[in-house]
């Protein structure tokens, strides 16, 4: 088990909602209800859960990506879809402060909240790359050419393009 340096505690979902003004959601999606949308309003929320039908069950997300429903379910808050692209010991490992810095996608409709995860994205060494609004988060999720596959800046802004089905020229 790897130390946490004195700054990791363990806390209820609650306790964890009212800590600080940008709050990491990394749960089974089939759980998103129960988060509490009271304690998550006026926070930029980074919705790093990914939808398994397997796991949460079958649900018709009547077209639209699981962040989307995140965002009907906490409509106070902030969410920009992040952080769910990249296997978790990659992102424990992968960061670093090289030109050539693995790619992390972004998608949300705040442009505020995007700069404040894009930085916290480059904080940690990896490269933000804008999807787009919270509907082309979409992209990001499992099954998607996006979805856990490491690329760098230049790589992840061909992929986007190649998914929006743009040409180059």
């Amino acid at each position: 088990m790897r130390a946490t340096g004195g700054h990791a505690q363990a806390a209820t979902v609650e306790e964890a909602a009212g800590f600080g003004d940008v709050v990491l959601e990394a749960i089974p999606f089939g759980r998103h209800k129960d988060l509490p949308a009271d304690r998550l309003a006026g926070k930029i929320v980074i919705d790093a859960s990914n939808y398994y039908p397997g796991r949460d069950g079958e649900m018709d997300l009547g077209g639209r990506g699981s962040s989307e429903l995140l965002a009907d379910q906490l409509p106070g808050s902030r969410i920009v879809k992040a952080f769910n692209t990249m296997y978790y010991e990659t992102l424990a490992t992968g960061g670093d402060a090289s030109d050539d810095r693995l790619a992390l996608f972004v998608a949300g409709d705040d442009a505020e909240a995007k700069a404040v995860v894009c930085r916290l994205i480059e904080e940690i060494g990896f490269a933000p790359e804008d999807a787009g609004s919270l509907a082309d988060g979409r992209m990001q999720q499992p099954g998607s050419p996006i979805y856990n596959v490491e690329m760098n800046s230049p790589q992840a802004r061909d992929a986007l393009r190649r998914l929006r089905g743009e040409t180059d020229g």
